[in-house]
């Protein structure tokens, strides 16, 4: 169970940091450029975001991006307590999906990576 945070502790504070003793080397380069830049800016620890069936959303976008010479985002529509999220492919939002934290800190976004790929394709044919 996580530890209540204290409304009063400075910004980036953490009371876990997943980093401490892993071997960053390890980690594929586009999380750890994440971890980098999380910590150079004093930010808590970058936990990578995730599709509701734990996939890393990071490798599954650059591979349809890669793959269909697109650009594809998340972005908030519009920050209420809904967290519902445009998936944007090449600027013309394509569908919305549910955003999340869970008790690791982490975002989930309420659609599995298999039916992600499915919206991004479908979109496009």
């Amino acid at each position: 169970m996580p530890t209540e945070r204290s409304a009063d502790a400075p910004a980036g504070f953490d009371e876990e940091n997943p980093y401490d003793s892993a071997d960053l080397e390890s980690l594929e380069p586009w999380w750890r450029k994440n971890v980098t830049l999380f910590e150079d800016h004093g930010m808590r620890p970058y936990r990578p975001p995730r599709f509701a069936d734990g996939t890393h959303t990071t490798p599954v976008i650059q591979r349809l991006e890669a793959a269909l010479d697109v650009s594809i985002r998340l972005r908030v529509v519009d920050p209420n307590p809904k967290n519902e999220w445009e998936v944007v492919v090449d600027d013309e939002p394509v569908g919305t999906v549910d955003r999340y934290r869970d008790d690791g800190g982490f975002s989930v976004y309420g659609i599995d990576a298999a039916a992600f790929e499915s919206l991004v394709r479908t979109a496009l044919s």
